[in-house]
């Protein structure tokens, strides 16, 4: 009496034990990883500071504004002309770069919250039927078209500051020379 009494005990606490356990423990893991990639993206996305690719924008401008005005052409240095070629760089690459940015920005703060819902309707046992694997694969494809974004970006901007960096005082340099 007593062994039917503890097995019975027993599968009745089995029972509880599954029922409580979530349905969605392996896709609220899958969840947490992208939110973890996500974390890293964000990481990254913070060390751009766009003042300073407007800086060097706005310096470029001005700096090609002077040499049009100042320097005469027929006595271009070719050493100079191919400074200035890689120059003009810092034009194309900041073209677009700041509305970019801030897309970049909000896309982020979009999925962030995307994988934020996911999770707490894992966490809540909704009834996702067969769409989860699908949530998952679009949040998995967001992620990896943000981070195919940034890495351009990241190319730019990195472009964009170190061409303005080693090139602006050289430019600067020259325009002074030629103005005195």
């Amino acid at each position: 009496m007593i062994a039917k009494i503890l097995s019975l005990y027993s599968f009745v606490a089995l029972v509880f034990l599954t029922s409580c356990s979530n349905p969605y423990e392996k896709e609220i893991k899958e969840v947490e990883e992208l939110q973890q990639i996500l974390a890293g993206v964000k990481q990254t996305f913070g060390t751009i500071e766009v003042t300073k690719v407007t800086y060097a924008r706005e310096t470029y401008e001005k700096n090609m504004s002077q040499i049009k005005l100042y320097y005469n052409p027929d006595t271009i240095d070719y050493n100079v002309v191919n400074m200035l070629d890689f120059y003009k760089g810092v034009k194309k690459s900041s073209k677009g770069f700041e509305e970019e940015y801030f897309i970049i920005e909000e896309n982020i703060k979009f999925v962030e919250n995307q994988l934020n819902i996911l999770k707490i309707d894992m966490e809540n046992k909704a009834n996702f039927k067969d769409d989860l694997t699908i949530y998952i694969q679009n949040e998995r494809s967001n992620i990896e078209q943000l981070q195919n974004n940034l890495a351009t970006m990241i190319y730019n901007y990195e472009y964009i500051i170190s061409t303005h960096d080693t090139i602006a005082s050289k430019v600067n340099s020259i325009l002074f020379q030629n103005v005195e």
